[in-house]
Parts: structure tokens; C-alpha cells; sequence
């Protein structure tokens, strides 16, 4: 079986950098996303000795893991790719599910804020 879990809070453990646009990190930035392919990512937490400086530490934040209905996924040895795409999306709708019935206790709204 394969269980959906998804974690609240993991977002609010570290802090991302964003650069302005135009600034000169901003361009290396993009320019690493255009010769590899993917932009990197920087970020921080807090310092080993003080939670007011920059380190690799994770900030303390709770984090609750929630768990939804284990979904019973045979065992095949060379599975087509329609089958995997069918069992990839039968999590993919088990996990947003589970995200929409329980963001809104965890301090998430209930709508997006941004458009898709």
C-alpha cells in the first residue's frame, strides 16, 4: 500500500533569498537557469548560537503530518506507462485531497491566493 502524508509547516523552517530584478545575483541567477536548466535556490535558517543570525539551522516552527487513506497499488513487474500515469494520478488526487481537507486548520486559506 502507499499511504498520502503531507506535512504543514515545512515551508516556514527556513527563509528563501529573492533577488530584486535587475540586480546582478538576479542575472547569474538566470543565466545558471538557462545553461543547466533549473535557477537555484538559496536560503537560510537561523545560526547554531542565536536564533537573530543566519545559519543552516532550521527555524523552530511546528510541523503536523497528516495521513490519508493507504491506497492499495499492486505489484507489477513491468508496468506500461498509461498504468504508471494511472497510479501516479490516482496519489497525486489522494494527496491534494488530503492537502484541501486540512490546510485550512493548519492557517492556510481555503482558495488560492494566486491564479492558475
Amino acid at each position: 500500500d502507499l499511504v498520502p502524508t503531507y506535512s504543514f509547516g515545512e515551508n516556514e523552517l527556513y527563509r528563501q533569498v529573492v533577488f530584486e530584478e535587475g540586480s546582478w545575483m538576479k542575472m547569474l541567477q538566470q543565466k545558471f537557469q538557462r545553461l543547466v536548466g533549473f535557477a537555484p535556490c538559496f536560503f537560510y535558517g537561523r545560526s547554531v548560537t542565536s536564533a537573530d543570525s543566519k545559519g543552516v539551522i532550521p527555524y523552530a516552527r511546528p510541523i503536523t503530518t497528516v495521513m490519508g487513506e493507504p491506497l492499495t497499488m499492486p505489484k507489477i513487474e513491468n508496468p506500461s506507462r498509461e498504468l504508471v500515469e494511472h497510479y501516479h494520478a490516482m496519489y497525486t488526487r489522494s494527496l491534494v485531497k488530503l492537502f484541501n481537507d486540512h490546510k485550512t486548520k493548519y492557517g492556510l486559506p481555503e482558495t488560492d491566493r494566486k491564479s492558475t
